[in-house]
């Protein structure tokens, strides 16, 4: 008995089983077709890691904006919070970044 990936949620599971027992998505024998789901699953992975790169990089654009534009000047509340959203939209950014470079490093999954 071998150990293989689950197409659709990647869990190491039995070469024997007719489907996954994680998230019971069946498991095909042609090869041609588990092969197409795995493209099918990096593309969708891939497409989701560029939108939250996406949504990161407006909140920051965003919180800088309205730091420098709309705030008032001074220390004021709104300064604080645009400049804490710019914060999170930046750290947010950042991590997506280094996971976009991890998952295309990994050629596997």
């Amino acid at each position: 008995m071998a150990l293989t990936q689950c197409p659709e949620c990647n869990k190491r599971i039995s070469d024997k089983a007719d489907q996954c027992p994680y998230c019971q998505c069946a498991l095909v024998d042609d090869p041609e077709k588990l092969e197409t789901q795995r493209r099918i699953n990096r593309i969708k992975k891939s497409s989701s890691l560029m939108t939250h790169s996406f949504l990161a990089l407006i909140l920051f654009i965003s919180g800088l904006a309205y730091s420098s534009w709309y705030a008032e000047d001074g220390m004021t509340y709104d300064k604080i919070a645009s400049q804490a959203v710019a914060l999170i939209g930046l750290i947010w950014y950042l991590t997506t970044r280094i996971r976009i470079m991890l998952f295309k490093r990994n050629k596997k999954q």
